[in-house]
């Protein structure tokens, strides 16, 4: 099975200095082939050609990284920061792809939102500034791989029926979190405080939104079992 997997640009020391690359933490090469998959990278890029690779495309994982183009959800810009515009419209564009050819499609944080926007869904561009007591969404380094809080799962959801739980513990590395629901769309989980942890599509196109980053605590059953899902359905 072969899973296009999207990714930015960081800067990443090389031989020659600091330079811009194209890049992705290992974690999901290393799920997918311990699913039996096979990774292919989608970078942001100017002429996005996928007529010919989306047929040999098994499945679709849209990684986590900087904020979204407020405008893309007819917003201005108040709290929004490393945006990339070439990013969202290879996304975007991955997300269309996807949906016309129901591609099963796994979007992590980032890519969660986007799919929400992509539905015609809007975002809270900054949790802390606008959402009263919330739980703390931003813990980054060795955190990254550790429990922060629980999510409750909706039964009777494609998640629920993935993973069979009610709760689970998750870690949390977004500012930024879905507002108004897009279109077509349910959500399947939340935190305590009220952020939309898990969307998915109610019909038709098998795709799911996690607010979480699951590549990042491999060592859960739950994430295998979720890069299962994608490689193997």
């Amino acid at each position: 099975m072969i899973i296009a997997v999207s990714c930015g640009v960081r800067e990443t020391k090389t031989s020659s200095g600091m330079l811009d690359t194209n890049s992705l933490v290992t974690y999901f090469n290393e799920l997918i082939n311990e699913s039996n998959g096979t990774m292919i990278i989608i970078p942001p890029q100017r002429n996005l050609e996928l007529s010919n690779l989306i047929p040999s495309i098994d499945g679709l994982v849209i990684t986590g990284g900087g904020d979204i183009d407020p405008s893309l959800y007819n917003q201005e810009n108040e709290y929004a920061r490393n945006i990339s515009q070439e990013r969202d419209t290879v996304e975007m564009q991955l997300l269309s792809l996807a949906e016309e050819n129901n591609i099963r499609t796994m979007a992590i944080c980032r890519g969660h939102q986007l799919l929400n926007i992509y539905k015609g869904g809007t975002l809270v561009q900054d949790i802390d500034s606008i959402i009263d007591q919330p739980l703390s969404h931003v813990e980054v380094n060795e955190k990254t791989s550790q429990h922060i809080h629980d999510i409750k799962i909706k039964k009777n959801t494609k998640l629920y029926s993935i993973l069979k739980k009610e709760t689970l513990g998750v870690n949390s590395i977004h500012h930024q979190c879905i507002d108004k629901l897009g279109n077509n769309l349910i959500v399947s989980a939340k935190s305590d405080d009220g952020v939309i942890e898990g969307i998915e599509i109610e019909s038709g196109w098998d795709a799911i939104g996690l607010q979480w980053h699951p590549e990042y605590l491999g060592n859960d059953l739950e994430s295998k079992i979720l890069f299962d899902w994608i490689v193997e359905g």
